[in-house]
C-alpha cells in the first residue's frame, strides 16, 4: 500500500472514526490503484485516473464496483486538498458509470416474520440449532428495528427503554439514532435476556458483560457470528434462499414505505445520511408489490 494511502487510513480510523469494515472498505478500494501504480498518487491526473479505471472495467469489475473504487479516490483527493498537498481534486472530471437500477432484496412481511420465528418452530422440533431464545431474540429484534447487524451487535443492556419498547443505536460515522421494537421482539428478548443472565452468572468474570446479545461461552456476539447465524437459518429455512442481515433490513424499510410512512422518517428509523438512498424505497409502491407478489408467490 503506497504511504500516502496508509497516512488517509490513519487520518479515517483516528479523526474520522470509521468502522473498522468501512476503513477494510477503503484500504481494499485504495489498494487496487497502488497495485495498479507504484507512481506517487498526488502526481496522477484525471487521465490516469481515467485509465485505471478502465483497466478495472477490463478486468470484469461491475460498474457498482468500480463507482465505490472511484468514491474512495474522490475521499483521498478531497483529504489531500484539503490538507494543501494538492492543488484541485483530479477526481472532479470523472463521472460515475451508470449502473441498472436494482430493487432492495426484500421479504413480504408475513415470509419475514416466519423466518425470524424460526428458531422457535426448529426447538419444538427437536432440530439442532444453535440457541433458540437469542437467536429468535436477535433476528425479531433485526427486522422490526430496522438495525444494521453491526449495530445490533454493538447494544448494551443500558441502551434500552425500561421496557424494551425503544433503544438508541449508534451507526455510521458514530450518529445516534433511536429505534423501536414491536411487542413479540420485546417478548423474545425479555425471555432471551433471563437465559443469558442464567448463562453469564457461570461466567464470574463475564457477568458484567455490557453486550445485549452474547455467544454461548458468554463472549459479545460479533458480527460475523451474526452472519453464521443468519445463514444457519437460512439453510434450514427450506425456501432456497440466502437471507442476509441487509434482506431484513430492506424488508422492514420496504413494509413501512408500501403502508405510506414518510421517506423521512424512514430514513430517520434506518439511519441513512442521505435521503437519496432511503429513495430506492419509494419505487417499491403497494401496486408494484402486488404485482411481484403474483409473479413470484407460487399460488399467485
Amino acid at each position: 500500500m503506497n504511504p500516502r494511502f496508509e497516512e488517509y487510513l490513519s487520518y479515517l480510523q483516528g479523526v474520522r472514526r470509521l468502522s473498522p469494515r468501512s476503513l477494510s472498505a477503503y484500504r481494499r478500494d485504495l489498494a487496487l490503484l497502488s497495485s495498479w501504480t507504484a507512481s506517487d498518487p498526488l502526481i496522477l491526473n484525471a487521465e490516469d485516473l481515467s485509465l485505471f479505471l478502465a483497466d478495472l472495467r477490463t478486468k470484469g469489475y461491475e460498474p457498482s464496483g468500480i463507482n465505490r473504487v472511484l468514491s474512495a479516490l474522490r475521499g483521498y483527493y478531497a483529504y489531500a486538498v484539503r490538507f494543501g498537498l494538492l492543488g484541485g481534486n483530479p477526481c472532479s472530471l470523472l463521472k460515475n458509470l451508470k449502473t441498472p437500477k436494482k430493487l432492495p432484496v426484500f421479504m413480504y412481511p408475513d415470509d419475514a416474520q416466519d423466518f425470524c420465528t424460526l428458531p422457535e418452530r426448529l426447538e419444538q422440533k427437536k432440530q439442532g440449532i444453535l440457541w433458540p431464545a437469542r437467536d429468535q431474540a436477535f433476528l425479531l429484534v433485526l427486522y422490526t428495528s430496522g438495525c444494521r447487524v453491526s449495530e445490533l451487535c454493538s447494544l448494551h443492556l443500558n441502551d434500552f427503554d425500561r421496557d424494551f419498547s425503544a433503544a438508541i443505536v449508534t451507526g455510521k460515522g458514530d450518529k445516534q439514532r433511536k429505534v423501536f421494537l414491536s411487542a413479540d421482539a420485546r417478548a423474545a428478548l425479555v425471555a432471551y435476556l433471563a437465559e443469558r443472565k442464567s448463562l453469564l452468572s457461570r461466567y464470574q468474570e463475564r457477568k458484567a458483560c455490557p453486550a445485549v446479545f452474547v455467544s454461548q461461552r458468554g463472549l459479545p456476539l460479533s458480527a460475523r457470528g451474526a452472519q453464521y447465524l443468519l445463514s444457519r437459518y437460512s439453510d434450514q429455512s427450506g425456501t432456497g434462499r440466502r437471507i442476509s442481515p441487509h434482506a431484513l433490513r430492506h424488508s422492514f424499510a420496504t413494509t413501512l414505505v408500501s403502508r405510506g410512512a414518510d421517506v423521512r422518517v424512514v430514513q430517520e428509523l434506518l439511519g441513512h445520511a442521505s435521503i437519496s438512498t432511503t429513495q430506492r424505497y419509494t419505487h417499491i409502491t403497494p401496486e408494484r408489490l402486488r404485482r411481484l407478489y403474483h409473479r413470484a408467490h407460487p399460488h399467485g
